[in-house]
């Protein structure tokens, strides 16, 4: 008895954690807006204990992570994927709406894998790009937070 009950925990705890085979609606189903919401938000928790596994993860010694055009690399990837998160943000909050929430023209290097082998000056032009691309959604986002915290230096880095 005591193994059969171990064994339906770990099977309920590893229905809780794998994720779920996509719905697909037939014709006699209706979808439950309630249950697509949690579906498509269990992504994002999935993906941030993912995160989380990773950093903790060690590394291995050949790959290039003190290399400084590798971590440039990096930065500007992370930087364009976080633009889409803080567009996000800003655009549901309704702080931007409508065109404002269009990033045109997303780069393809945005996909690709990290690497050292980027030419300085390629890096130096997609690090512009970034900057501008972020621009109106920083400069929403931290004029909400000057405003909600009454704090003038709310972004100000140095």
């Amino acid at each position: 008895m005591p193994r059969i009950l171990l064994a339906c925990a770990i099977a309920a705890l590893a229905a809780c954690q794998a994720p779920a085979p996509p719905q697909t609606e037939t014709a006699a189903e209706k979808l439950d807006p309630f249950v697509v919401m949690i579906d498509a938000e269990r992504w994002g928790i999935i993906i941030d204990k993912a995160i989380d596994g990773a950093r903790e993860a060690p590394g291995p010694s050949d790959v290039p992570h003190e290399n400084e055009m590798y971590r440039a690399d990096v930065a500007l990837k992370s930087g364009a994927a976080r633009l889409l998160q803080l567009r996000n943000d800003v655009c549901a909050k309704g702080i931007l709406t409508g065109d404002a929430c269009v990033i045109r023209n997303w780069p393809a290097w945005t996909r690709d894998p990290p690497t050292d082998k980027t030419p300085i000056e390629e890096i130096n032009r997609r690090s512009q790009w970034l900057g501008e691309a972020m621009q109106p959604f920083t400069d929403a986002g931290c004029e909400a937070g000057r405003a909600a915290s009454s704090d003038r230096q709310f972004c100000d880095v140095e």
